[in-house]
């Protein structure tokens, strides 16, 4: 208490002599005094128009040096007509009629949108096959399309199907031949994990089969699993 009625007295006499701050001049005033021009009044010339409106919206907050709207913008919603992606995914099925043959494979796509969550959906892939007799290995071109029939937010359910070449080193089946056909369909899921990658997780049935070029047609039909990422070009 004493320290306190000694320097209270002391301090408001020296605030009473410093004299007053400088008012801070605006930016806006500053300007003008630099360029020697009235800027809000000058003809033509909208003070601040080239800055995004700071609205408190995450997009005002969120644009960085160099930034704008207009950039903040650009990527389209997927599926958008004429975006393009793509994909990377891993597989594995096996045979209806024995579950002990199995195939597995890794696959590279693209995803063309021809229209508004329809794409043409290509894809190579490469895929072993182990089965009675000789395990196989080979690669194949399968031309796809897919429809993303459901469209929500941060997801999708899509449904494709298509057909392909394959090629293997011994015959697939055993029986059957070393080139064949790869007629397909399925459904699938996407989830969005952020920065426009998707998560995919599907199911196809696979059909392996000559179209009877060959003397021996015996053909083979797989359940297939796969999931993977999908990315933006």
């Amino acid at each position: 208490m004493l320290i306190t009625s000694i320097l209270g007295p002391i301090v408001a006499l020296h605030g009473s002599l410093l004299p007053p701050p400088a008012p801070h001049m605006s930016i806006r005033g500053a300007l003008a005094r630099a360029t020697g021009e009235d800027i809000a009044n000058s003809p033509g010339i909208t003070p601040w128009s080239d800055l995004p409106p700071l609205d408190g919206s995450w997009r005002s907050f969120g644009l960085q040096e160099g930034d704008s709207l207009e950039s903040a913008e650009t990527t389209p919603a997927f599926g958008a007509e004429g975006s393009t992606r793509w994909s990377v995914t891993g597989m594995i099925g096996a045979d209806v009629k024995d579950s002990s043959n199995l195939e597995y494979g890794l696959g590279l796509g693209v995803q063309w949108f021809l229209v508004d969550d329809f794409a043409f959906a290509p894809e190579i892939r490469l895929l072993g096959f182990s089965q009675e007799n000789e395990n196989a290995f080979g690669g194949s071109l399968d031309l796809l399309f897919q429809w993303h029939f459901l469209n929500g937010d941060g997801w999708s359910l899509y449904g494709d199907f298509g057909c392909g070449l394959l090629g293997t080193n011994h015959n697939v089946p055993s029986e059957g031949s070393q080139f064949n056909f790869t007629p397909q369909a399925g459904l699938g899921v996407t989830f969005d994990v952020g920065q426009d990658r998707r998560w995919i997780v599907g199911v196809r049935w696979h059909h392996i089969s000559n179209a009877s070029l060959y003397q021996n047609n015996p053909g083979r039909d797989s359940v297939m699993v796969y999931t993977g990422l999908s990315l933006p070009f």
